[in-house]
């Protein structure tokens, strides 16, 4: 369920935050601006009141850095000023960044990449001394100046205002129109009983106190996230579900609708393709085309079907095979759990006898602790490939950036730890290759 909440600062004035608590969810305060340190002068009245009254709260500091050197400063002055609330925040860190006020423009505008990496370093280093981090900016800007694997990592807060007859919709903008972000800034004309004016308000689809909560004890209550068919289905098209009765199997266990993805995947390709099973060959396929379209090698393909080399003939109308019992069989010598809807690693690891962190460690899983549905987990101790490659990732990488630089497929790094779309993986994490 989306929680409601607005983001406040100086320019609020004395907000009466007792008489807004009732029409709101949490409160997003502005710490301060700027490569100078400057500190907002509401910032702890608003903190403190907000701690005293029991509302969620997290921080933003607006941004006025020109190159990375001014993030670090910024990021310096922002550490200082939230250390006293480290143990109550529970809405998230947020670095804005915009031009609201022209500066950037009138300063010599940063290249795209230059703010990429400001943003970048900003929160890596608030990251680093263990909060949840993320970016707050425009749809426009996220799509444009800030269209890249730099912020990849990080949370994204998108402004976004739905209008109607050339006027912002306000309150009536429902959390059902949701943003493709996990935060979204849906007004900046906001009207709450209590409060003469307008207000930012924003719509949060992810359980953020729980959350947050994980990172700071090192638990592990971070939500699972739901998917719709569609990106399911992509998922499938993309070789992280497996495939056969392995695909089947993990998606009904994770609480999806098997044949419903499946009809949804079949129809993408325009094949006559009835189940995974099998797929029967159109006139122009070929091994390679039809393997990538499940996630698996051509070779594979042909072995499983007796196809021999050098000329690998296929033929219209043919049906091929897509799983063997031989497949099968390898993936189930492994002692694995598949995410359901509603898991924690904590409960796995209480629910099987195995210390969650030693969970975590296998799979590769470093803090927020993030584990999707589906999620197919490796416990340790009871068997899993002990000799595989590792790679650590550094700030920046990409999982294409990393394949392409050991000379392995992005999508088999992403299949082997565990990683599902958005694809997120974080500084310091060891992957499997």
């Amino acid at each position: 369920m989306a929680r409601r909440g607005i983001d406040v600062s100086a320019h609020q004035g004395n907000i009466d935050l007792a008489t807004l608590k009732s029409q709101i969810d949490f409160v997003i305060i502005r710490v301060g601006y700027g490569t100078q340190g400057t500190i907002d002068n509401k910032f702890k009245r608003n903190a403190d009141l907000c701690k005293s009254l029991g509302i969620p709260f997290g921080f933003y500091w607006y941004s006025y850095a020109l190159n990375v050197s001014g993030a670090e400063k910024e990021a310096n002055a922002f550490l200082n000023a939230i250390a006293p609330y480290k143990d109550s925040y529970s809405y998230g860190c947020w670095f804005d960044m915009e031009d609201a006020d022209g500066y950037k423009q009138r300063n010599g505008m940063p290249s795209n990449s230059t703010l990429r990496a400001i943003c970048a370093k900003f929160c890596s280093m608030v990251e680093a001394q263990g909060y949840y981090v993320g970016v707050y900016a425009s749809s426009s800007w996220f799509s444009g100046k800030l269209a890249g694997s730099e912020l990849n990592s990080y949370d994204k807060w998108v402004a976004q205002w739905p209008t109607s007859g050339g006027k912002q919709r306000g309150l009536n903008v429902q959390a059902s129109e949701r943003s493709d972000k996990t935060l979204w800034q849906f007004t900046s004309q906001a009207r709450f009983s209590g409060y003469n004016g307008s207000l930012d308000a924003n719509y949060a689809y992810l359980d953020y106190p729980n959350l947050i909560q994980g990172i700071d004890s090192g638990e592990s209550n971070t939500p699972v996230i739901t998917k719709t068919n569609e990106q399911l289905a992509e998922e499938v098209k993309a070789g992280l579900w497996g495939n056969g009765k392995e695909r089947e199997d993990a998606l009904t266990a994770a609480g999806y609708d098997y044949d419903a993805i499946q009809k949804l995947v079949n129809q993408s390709y325009g094949g006559t393709a009835t189940t995974d099973k099998t797929y029967t060959v159109k006139s122009g396929d070929n091994l390679s085309k039809i393997a990538s379209q499940y996630g698996m090698s051509w070779k594979d393909l042909a072995s499983i079907n007796n196809i021999a080399g050098p000329k690998y003939i296929i033929y219209p109308g043919q049906v091929l095979k897509l799983s063997s019992s031989s497949h099968s069989s390898n993936n189930a010598s492994r002692s694995t759990y598949t995410v359901k809807s509603g898991d924690t690693l904590s409960g796995i690891g209480q629910k099987l006898g195995v210390n969650w962190k030693s969970i975590a460690s296998a799979n590769n899983i470093s803090s927020p602790y993030t584990i999707y549905a589906g999620q197919i987990l490796t416990i340790p101790g009871e068997g899993g490939n002990t000799d595989a490659k590792t790679y650590t990732v550094k700030s920046g990488d990409t999982l294409s950036g990393i394949g392409e630089k050991l000379g392995v497929n992005w999508k088999d790094i992403a299949s082997k730890n565990g990683i599902q779309s958005p694809y997120t993986i974080y500084p310091g994490q060891v992957l499997k290759y």
